[in-house]
């Protein structure tokens, strides 16, 4: 069996990417974690404070949601690859006063920009390469918009396997020149973000429905 790890990315690409956003409010970096030639590679959207903290994607309450769903697939994290489009936390900050007086400060995770998510496409796309997996589940619609372009949505696409190319850096060097779709093409399976069960359990089923049919197709 394969070792659980994260992708051997460059270093320097890694420099490279978080130094594009030194200025953005963004928080902490990890890689994803799992297994190379893994059957399914999920991607989700960036990482909160639970998994900057432990250094691990999809921990906390939306990991609890994320093993619910290798669960119902049969599958363990050692024969996935779990990551995000974007590797630091983008948060938000409010400020509250208390009847004191005193300035208490809120953080709290907020959806990546687009050109946050390009700084750190080259992530991804050495990921992808590296672990070469069976299928891409993009998890949400920040996830699927990086893969395919945001001409459609999980709600339209969830549920169905699509083929073909996916978008990486244009230039891994200039994050100016966007994205081409790349030379491979690979199996793409869109699902609903595991946090969105959350906040309207109305999904469960079609998360269900979904997931049951990627468990035939895994099994077919």
């Amino acid at each position: 069996m394969n070792e659980v790890q994260s992708a051997p990315v460059d270093p320097a690409t890694i420099a490279k990417c978080r130094a594009r956003l030194v200025h953005q409010p963004v928080e902490g970096f990890l890689l994803g974690r799992g297994v190379r030639f893994a059957k399914i590679m999920f991607i989700g959207e960036a990482p909160g404070a639970h998994e900057v903290l432990e250094g691990k994607p999809f921990v906390g309450q939306a990991g609890q949601e994320m093993n619910a769903y290798l669960e119902r697939l049969k599958l363990t994290r050692d024969q996935v690859y779990i990551t995000s489009a974007m590797r630091s936390r983008p948060y938000k900050d409010k400020v509250f006063v208390r009847p004191s007086g005193e300035n208490v400060i809120s953080r709290s995770n907020r959806t990546p920009t687009k050109a946050e998510i390009l700084a750190h496409a080259p992530l991804l796309d050495e990921e992808i390469r590296w672990v070469r997996p069976d299928i891409l589940a993009p998890m949400g619609n920040t996830a699927l918009h990086r893969l395919i372009g945001s001409h459609e949505t999980v709600t339209s696409l969830h549920g169905k396997m699509m083929e073909g190319p996916v978008q990486q850096a244009a230039d891994p060097e200039n994050p100016g020149a966007g994205y081409v779709f790349s030379p491979e093409t690979y199996r793409i399976f869109p699902l609903f973000h595991p946090a969105a069960v959350l906040y309207n359990r109305k999904l469960s089923t079609l998360i269900e429905d979904d997931l049951d049919i990627l468990a035939r197709i895994l099994g077919g």
